[in-house]
């Protein structure tokens, strides 16, 4: 929002959207949100449809909504599988689609993919997960062609460990430590070292950029 943009946030989560209650009393009227799933393209469609029509454009997308479900590849379920596959790639690919179209009509736009580690066999986990974000990386490449000549740019952020909620209520201090040793700067990443990178991919200073996968995991996967 530092950039001018209104960000609106979609996610299945209830509990997540009405949390940015109090972060949207802050927000100047540029923060918004919408409950809707990422694979359902119906609803994405029309999300996206009613931001453009009452703000002119759809000139930005952070495709980063993911999940995972725990397995090794010798345990991993079909039903996991899917449902990871589902989430992590396919909905990157409708979003990215539908809001394509929008870009298209009005000379261009940019899209920013958030991949992981795992993709590059950094760390050990579920296989599912690790496809998925492969994946990603290959659909962010195809996008940026086809979609180069019509002035939209395509990116992806390879994540290492974030430091999140969600990770630190699930992790021991030693587990903590472990995975702070693993980068060579010794910390973990935080939202604010995804945020600025996300920021420069979307704005005009990166216009001459697509295309391309930027490591921001402190070190753990060097391109």
């Amino acid at each position: 929002m530092s950039d001018g943009l209104v960000v609106c946030v979609v996610d299945i989560n209830e509990k997540a959207l009405a949390r940015l209650h109090e972060v949207g009393d802050h927000a100047d009227g540029r923060l918004e949100w919408r409950r809707a799933s990422v694979i359902d393209r119906s609803e994405m469609q029309a999300v996206m449809d009613d931001l453009a029509a009452r703000h002119g454009s759809l000139d930005v997308l952070v495709n980063n909504a993911g999940l995972t479900r725990a397995g090794s590849f010798l345990t991993q379920t079909d039903e996991d599988w899917n449902l990871v596959i589902d989430t992590n790639l396919k909905g990157a690919f409708v979003c990215s689609q539908v809001a394509a179209r929008h870009m298209k009509s009005v000379g261009g736009g940019a899209i920013v993919n958030i991949g992981s580690v795992s993709a590059h066999g950094i760390r050990s986990g579920p296989p599912a997960y690790a496809a998925a974000k492969a994946g990603l990386e290959g659909l962010t490449r195809n996008a940026a062609i086809d979609l180069g000549r019509d002035g939209i740019r395509v990116n992806l952020l390879v994540l290492g460990t974030i430091e999140s909620e969600w990770l630190v209520e699930r992790k021991t201090e030693e587990e903590l430590r472990g995975i702070r040793s693993s980068t060579l700067m010794g910390r973990l990443g935080t939202p604010e070292d995804v945020a600025s990178v996300v920021s420069f991919l979307v704005s005009e200073d990166a216009r001459h950029v697509t295309g391309q996968l930027f490591s921001v995991s402190g070190g753990q996967w060097l391109p």
